[in-house]
């Protein structure tokens, strides 16, 4: 990269966030979930979300996405509050694209088939284009040769992929990840992985959701701890990793098994 562009990302950068959450409160009943959350993602930026289990991590994505009201503070998306109403909301989600934990692909497609959906019937792109840009991305993701293939005939790891482009199909600003590993056998979490290094390395704005530690401290600009609703700590991978200030992230890392 050069001085110029990383000037200018820089500029960008401290202008507008890409998303933002201010002071968000998320309650189911009297369990609050989340209590006062406040996190800055900006344009590029590539952030993990670590934290135990029931910290609130996964509802922080699903705020994100609409996909759960919130009850206190606000969401922002490219310096614009987040919308109450169901079209507004449409229009955001098409800017977001989200990937899930258990895939979430039509059983009764094929992995081309699920890719062009989204451009076909929510962007309303020709068959042609649409399949274009499906071929392409199944292809970013190293499974052109399973196009013609249903989910049920690949591997977890596989429709993983075939979700991930699913969801860059749609062109998105920012990608949500919910633990996009957590239903993966060993074997197959390195692709899924190396695919969302290659999109952090193109500059793709990331919020990811993992307990995958050597991923989070080789490719995160930042780490965010989250525990009981609210943010413990945060800042550069080295920093949470080797320097925590907090006892309880340090007692939450001494649990996992990881390597790097």
């Amino acid at each position: 990269m050069n001085a110029t562009t990383d000037k200018a990302i820089r500029a960008d950068r401290a202008a507008v966030p890409r998303l933002e959450f201010v002071e968000v409160r998320k309650a189911f009943g009297d369990l609050v979930v989340l209590d006062g959350v406040t996190i800055r993602v900006d344009p590029g930026e590539v952030v993990c979300v670590i934290g135990p289990s029931g910290s609130g991590k996964s509802t922080l994505l699903k705020c994100a996405n609409a996909l759960e009201p919130i009850q206190g503070g606000r969401i922002v998306f490219d310096g614009q509050p987040l919308p109450a109403d169901a079209e507004g909301i449409r229009r955001v989600r098409r800017r977001m694209g989200m990937v899930f934990q258990s895939f979430e692909l039509f059983p009764h497609m094929t992995a081309l088939a699920n890719v062009e959906a989204g451009p076909r019937t929510v962007l309303g792109m020709d068959a042609a284009s649409a399949r274009a840009r499906a071929e392409a991305l199944l292809d970013k993701v190293g499974l052109a040769d399973k196009a013609a293939q249903y989910p049920s005939a690949l591997s977890g790891g596989q429709q993983q992929r075939v979700a991930i482009a699913r969801a860059l199909a749609m062109e998105p600003e920012v990608m949500l990840f919910d633990e996009p590993t957590s239903a993966l056998d060993p074997e197959t979490i390195g692709e899924v992985l190396g695919v969302m290094k290659r999109l952090a390395e193109e500059g793709m704005t990331m919020v990811v959701v993992t307990h995958e530690m050597t991923f989070a401290r080789r490719v995160a600009d930042r780490v965010v701890v989250l525990d009981r609703g609210r943010v413990l700590e945060e800042g550069p991978p080295r920093q949470i990793f080797e320097e925590a200030r907090e006892p309880r992230t340090r007692e939450f890392l001494s649990h996992l098994e990881w390597t790097g």
